[in-house]
């Protein structure tokens, strides 16, 4: 149950890494499918889980479940019923590549819904999905999360020659923040009761100072991290 939480956690805060993509997109049509995918991978991560398989096999099953997604949203019309690819599918997820490479040098930004950047959008996002759930439940490493939805967030930063709008940065922040959060709690948890600084106990339901301060401390950090910058010379 604790892992499931957590896996649902990992996706939520892949999403909310994913926010700087909305300053490139003029439409939000990419969200939808890159929800979509990320809700279906951490999906069948729990149902790995539940069956107890092991790491390998939840990896497995998150980048099967990856492909058979893409698959769906961007059929070249030779797969086995509809959603099993053959290998004319993954020669057309190559032309959508070439397509998007293309986009890149043609468009500005925002760009048009373009098939071929629709594709890199939701194969990036859904990949970076895989990793985090990855590393935050499966290999118990929620600060190496960050890495991957830093990748995200670079994205934009090398498309724009201005700077970008920091909105986008504070909700990638506050899912990263989140995540980690969620982990420390489930550690507590695990460990057993919590206590306060002075030794007392500390039930499940009630508010831990500790964690009051961590909240503070996360909002004073994300603050910094958009003030900080702003009087710097380019």
């Amino acid at each position: 149950m604790r892992d499931r939480h957590l896996g649902f956690v990992a996706a939520a805060a892949t999403l909310l890494a994913a926010a700087p993509l909305s300053t490139i997109f003029e439409r939000w049509t990419w969200l939808i499918q890159c929800t979509v995918a990320v809700a279906l991978v951490a999906g069948a991560a729990t149902l790995a889980r539940s069956l107890r398989a092991p790491l390998w096999a939840q990896l497995l099953g998150m980048l099967v479940t990856l492909t058979l997604v893409l698959t769906l949203m961007f059929s070249s019309g030779e797969e086995l019923l509809a959603i099993i690819p053959m290998p004319g599918t993954f020669a057309h997820f190559g032309e959508l590549m070439t397509f998007a490479v293309e986009d890149m040098r043609s468009y500005g930004v925002p760009v048009p819904d373009r098939v071929g950047l629709q594709f890199l959008t939701v194969l990036g996002v859904g990949s970076v999905a895989i990793l985090v759930d990855l590393l935050t439940v499966g290999l118990r490493r929620p600060a190496l999360a960050g890495l991957p939805m830093l990748a995200i967030y670079s994205v934009p930063v090398a498309v724009y020659t201005d700077s970008v709008h920091p909105l986008p940065f504070v909700i990638g922040a506050v899912g990263f923040l989140w995540l980690l959060v969620a982990d420390n709690v489930d550690r507590v948890r695990r460990f057993g009761r919590r206590f306060t600084g002075d030794g007392r106990d500390v039930d499940v339901w009630e508010p831990s100072p500790l964690a009051a301060a961590g909240r503070r401390l996360a909002v004073v950090g994300v603050a910094l991290a958009v003030l900080l910058p702003s009087p710097c010379p380019a």
